[in-house]
């Protein structure tokens, strides 16, 4: 990642959240500060909250993602670009690894892209090579466990890192990554935040450099392994191999404050499908319904299946897997949408992880000028708004609120209420540049106050509400000045329109294929990228 500002622009707010949180203004809105930061970027006081999103996992629990404060994000976004030859270099340097990252088109969605694990199959196949057992792994809690110093251990070696942590150190420079990553959640040192995309370049620099440690003190033991960010298959002759292997893995992640999952730790026969069968056979399910001779009847069968798929394994990864197939065969254009929108509306209710796919392919049908059930889709998302607010469930109340703004489907002043008394800054800023943008009636009654911190979990609120208009009180705190600057410019976070104008083009997909966290390919897109990586958040 050469340029800091593909991280920043495309890269710090979470993939899970709906596309109008947008940081794509922020390198204009930068435009005469990065000197100043600069000058600031081992000063000590300086850090911040990050905002917290509750969000879905495929099995129906729960998951924390974040949003970092834009000032603090700046500097770990800079440090990753200046020293871009050496992540590399680690990187290419993996004999496991087959999620290296690639650096996104600037016409993808995210600036970083990490191959699905659907790929694991044919790449992890040739790694394994002619191993005669699999021992099959992954890292218990591998983000919210990584200890920040962890990463200067892993460039400069951990007895020497240990020996000098000042974040000014000229032999130990990851020290200042250490810095800039613990200023991002209030000096925290345990865990990175889940979501930004810097943090994913972290945390594949620390486990590329595990994974050369592993290859070379398991004593010629590995004949082959492939590693997808925090899940190994390693190949070996035999299974004391396999239990001679483990032992070095535990050792190894322990030293960096890491732990085997355990429950999901086993060595099996190398001719056992490394890829769930179910999956295989959904995808090519999905071709066929995506064939010439596609009948109404032919979309509503693999619907049920993959409804019956996901109350099976009780996992909602068979729904996405439906969705993207929706999304690859137009439905949004098709006269089946009427027969199968009902169904799309009762998934809401069941499969929370699917929300975000279901209001993508609404916002599709509304963007191109097609007729939808309005009165369906607003007393849905009602119902389950007043269900899941309470919760705290931000991912499905944003999402539904999203749908309901796009989709033009008025928000009553009792909602607006209730929302504007929900504590995240995600949901109120959203409710904040709705009323701005002329999509909501009343204005949100949220109390901002005279002073407007700077580096507390309101910072998203208080941004968007100074560089819009909607406060005119001061910012407050360490982060004062470049927060006054950035409002100065009007910057914007939140945009509606931009998505919705650029899906009314007939070749732009509901669902990006390079935003959700998986590569462009068609062919090959079972599983959002988070579900893959940590099951376990």
């Amino acid at each position: 990642m050469k340029d800091r500002w593909g991280l920043i622009q495309r890269g710090l707010f979470p993939e899970t959240l709906p596309p109008c949180y947008t940081s794509i203004d922020l390198k204009r809105a930068f435009s005469g500060l990065v000197r100043t930061l600069k000058t600031k970027e081992l000063h000590k006081g300086r850090q911040s909250d990050y905002v917290r999103y509750n969000g879905t996992k495929h099995d129906g629990s729960r998951r924390y993602f974040g949003t970092p404060n834009p000032i603090s994000y700046f500097y770990v976004a800079n440090f990753i670009a200046n020293h871009w030859v050496e992540f590399e270099a680690r990187f290419n340097s993996s004999p496991f690894s087959v999620s290296t990252p690639r650096i996104g088109k600037p016409t993808d969605d995210r600036p970083v892209i990490i191959p699905s694990l659907s790929e694991l199959t044919t790449v992890a196949s040739k790694k394994l090579g002619r191993s005669a057992f699999i021992l099959k792994t992954d890292i218990a809690q591998f983000f919210p466990s990584i200890y920040t110093h962890a990463i200067a251990w892993s460039a400069h070696g951990v007895d020497i890192a240990k020996a000098d942590t000042s974040p000014t150190s000229v032999t130990n420079y990851f020290n200042q990554l250490d810095f800039f990553v613990r200023n991002c959640q209030l000096a925290e040192t345990r865990g990175v935040l889940v979501g930004p995309d810097a943090f994913r370049l972290v945390s594949e620099y620390i486990a590329s450099g595990l994974d050369s440690e592993i290859f070379a003190d398991t004593g010629g033991h590995i004949i082959g392994a492939a590693r997808h960010v925090d899940d190994y298959y390693i190949g070996l002759g035999s299974e004391i191999a396999a239990l001679a292997t483990l032992s070095v893995l535990r050792d190894k992640l322990q030293r960096y404050s890491l732990h085997i999952n355990d429950a999901k730790t086993k060595t099996m026969l190398s001719t056992e499908p490394l890829n769930d069968i179910w999956a295989q056979s959904l995808r090519r399910e999905s071709r066929e319904v995506g064939g010439y001779f596609r009948q109404t009847d032919d979309i509503i069968l693999f619907l049920d299946r993959s409804l019956d798929l996901a109350k099976q394994l009780y996992t909602d990864s068979p729904i996405k897997i439906a969705l993207r197939t929706m999304d690859k065969i137009k439905l949004y254009n098709l006269s089946d949408w009427e027969v199968v929108e009902p169904y799309l509306q009762r998934a809401l209710f069941h499969h929370s992880h699917s929300i975000d796919y279901i209001a993508l392919l609404v916002a599709k049908r509304v963007s191109i000028g097609k007729q939808i059930d309005r009165e369906g889709w607003r007393a849905a998302a009602y119902d389950l708004i007043a269900r899941h607010l309470p919760l705290n469930h931000h991912h499905e109340v944003v999402w539904l609120v999203w749908m309901l703004l796009v989709s033009r489907l008025a928000l009553s002043d009792q909602l607006v209420d209730a929302l504007s008394q929900n504590d995240n800054a995600h949901v109120q800023a959203l409710v904040v540049a709705a009323y701005l943008d002329g999509l909501v009636d009343r204005r949100p009654p949220i109390r901002l106050g005279a002073r407007l911190a700077t580096t507390d979990n309101r910072w998203l609120l208080n941004l968007v509400a100074r560089a819009r208009g909607y406060s005119g009180a001061a910012f407050s705190g360490a982060l004062a000045g470049e927060f006054q600057h950035i409002a100065d410019k009007h910057v914007k976070l939140i945009d509606f329109k931009a998505h919705m104008k650029s899906v009314q083009l007939g070749n732009v997909q509901a669902i990006s294929r390079t935003r959700y966290g998986y590569d462009n390919d068609d062919e090959e897109e079972d599983g959002d990228n988070w579900d893959d990586i940590n099951e376990v958040f």
